[in-house]
């Protein structure tokens, strides 16, 4: 699981520089040579934003990276913070899980009526529609291998108070 994280963060930054050089040159192209480069807004919002986001879920908790009260839950008994980390996790992993069911829906529905993009761009909507089931199973999938983890650090917890 952890390569899989490594890798999906990895495609999550190559989609930033990515984004970073296709503005740059529009920038230029558009100010400087007044003759704008088309399809970069498009291929910008449509596929390496949720890239980016989707992409590097998985890997933020990975290395728990997540935003957290950390004064109030650092006072916390190691054994509540365990179970509250467990709990956490799962409806973490229930959310993106429903997250997942509902994109991946919208996903195939693209896909059975042939829907196609706008703009710019022109291509089959299912393209940009299955990152964020992809993203969101990984999350999930992270969070279910994290929940074992703060399992067994509940159970050292417990083993050593007895």
């Amino acid at each position: 699981m952890d390569r899989v994280d490594t890798w999906a963060n990895w495609l999550s930054r190559a989609a930033m520089i990515i984004m970073l050089v296709l503005i740059l040159i529009q920038i230029f192209t558009r100010y400087v040579l007044n003759d704008p480069i088309e399809g970069v807004i498009g291929a910008t919002e449509l596929y390496l934003m949720p890239i980016i986001v989707f992409g590097s879920l998985s890997y933020l908790e990975m290395h728990d990276g997540h935003v957290r009260v950390g004064i109030l839950f650092e006072a916390l008994p190691a054994r509540l913070r365990a179970g509250l980390d467990v709990v956490l996790r799962l409806l973490a992993a229930a959310f993106f899980a429903l997250v997942c069911y509902g994109a991946s829906r919208e996903a195939l529905k693209a896909w059975d009526f042939g829907y196609r993009t706008s703009g710019d761009i022109d291509a089959p909507l299912v393209t940009a529609l299955v990152i964020a089931p992809i993203g969101c199973l990984l999350i999930v999938l992270r969070l279910l291998v994290n929940v074992a983890g703060d399992v067994q650090r509940l159970r050292d917890t417990t083993d050593r108070t007895v």
